[in-house]
């Protein structure tokens, strides 16, 4: 078995993966920062998810906790030293 990292073996294909990743993680925190902003808002008569204030503040901090995390690992940290046995 050959000693090689995920990226090496995977190549140049992994750049959409990654795209993905921050487009994903982009995505929570902004979902994040809209459910915090409207929490204060009184909700339409029909609303799709009917939450409480509370409810509301709990949920989109988790959702920009997430989105944080997600961004983090998305993130290409260019001045990592690559070792052979890291599989990330």
């Amino acid at each position: 078995m050959r000693d090689s990292s995920t990226e090496e073996r995977l190549g140049p294909s992994q750049q959409p993966v990654r795209l993905f990743d921050l487009l994903r993680a982009i995505a929570y925190l902004a979902l994040g920062g809209w459910m915090i902003y409207t929490a204060n808002r009184p909700m339409a008569a029909g609303a799709l998810l009917p939450l409480s204030h509370q409810a509301r503040l709990i949920l989109g901090s988790l959702l920009l906790l997430y989105g944080l995390v997600r961004l983090v690992r998305a993130l290409p940290f260019k001045f990592r030293n690559s070792r052979p046995n890291d599989f990330r």
